[in-house]
C-alpha cells in the first residue's frame, strides 16, 4: 500500500457518499487533524474520487491545508466494488459501540490533567455529553448492583472533586474489587471517610 501526497484541489468529493457530515462532527475531525495531524491516509479511486475520507478531506479544507496523504483502491476494483467499500468503511466504525465505565474513566483522566476534550469532540465540562446513554452495553445493563450517577457542579466543585478523587486514587488501599470504575471507588472511599465509616 503506498501513500502518496496529493493537492486537494485535484480530489473529487464522491457524489453518491451515503454519510453526511454535520459541523460538530466536521469540527472535530478539525480538531483532531490540528492537535494530532494526520494519522491515517484517505482512500481514492484512479479518478481522484474520494473512496474514504470525505469528512476528513473537507476538515483540512478548513484548516488551510492544500494536501493530504492517500492511498489508491486496487486498480482492478470496479464500481460496485468502490462503492461496497466505501459503505464498509462507514458501517463497520457506526457498528462499534463505548465501553462506558472505560470511557468515562479515560475522560475523567484527561479532564484532571486539563487536557481540551473539544479538541478530540468532547465537552469539556458535562460528563461524556457526546456519548448516546441508550448505548451501553447490557453487560452493563444487567448488572443491577451497579448504578450510574451524574451530577451537575460549577467548575470551581468540579474541579474539588477531580482533586479530591485524584488524591483518593493515589492510597494504595482504595479497593479495585469493588467497581470496574477506578474514579467510582475512589469516590466511595471519600464518601466513607466523610461518614466516619472507615
Amino acid at each position: 500500500m503506498e501513500i502518496q501526497k496529493i493537492r486537494i484541489a485535484d480530489l473529487k468529493p464522491d457524489p453518491q457518499n451515503a454519510r453526511t457530515h454535520s459541523e460538530q462532527n466536521l469540527n472535530a475531525i478539525a480538531g483532531s487533524l490540528r492537535e494530532f495531524g494526520q494519522r491515517k491516509p484517505i482512500v481514492i479511486t484512479s479518478q481522484n474520487i474520494i473512496a474514504a475520507g470525505n469528512g476528513t478531506v473537507e476538515a483540512a479544507k478548513s484548516l488551510g491545508w492544500t494536501e493530504i496523504e492517500a492511498v489508491r483502491v486496487p486498480a482492478d476494483w470496479d464500481a460496485d466494488r468502490i462503492k461496497a467499500f466505501a459503505l464498509a468503511d462507514n458501517r463497520t466504525a457506526e457498528l462499534a459501540q463505548w465501553d462506558m465505565i472505560i470511557l468515562d474513566e479515560q475522560i475523567e483522566e484527561l479532564r484532571l490533567v486539563d487536557y481540551d476534550l473539544t479538541v478530540i469532540g468532547f465537552d469539556n465540562h458535562i460528563k461524556t455529553t457526546e456519548v448516546d446513554w441508550s448505548e451501553i452495553s447490557d453487560a452493563i445493563k444487567d448488572k443491577s448492583e451497579f448504578e450510574q450517577m451524574t451530577f451537575v457542579l460549577s467548575a470551581d466543585q468540579a474541579d474539588l472533586v477531580r482533586q479530591a478523587i485524584a488524591a483518593a486514587k493515589q492510597n494504595k488501599n482504595v479497593s479495585n474489587e469493588i467497581s470496574q470504575n477506578s474514579n467510582g471507588n475512589a469516590l466511595n472511599e471519600i464518601v466513607k471517610t466523610y461518614l466516619g465509616l472507615k
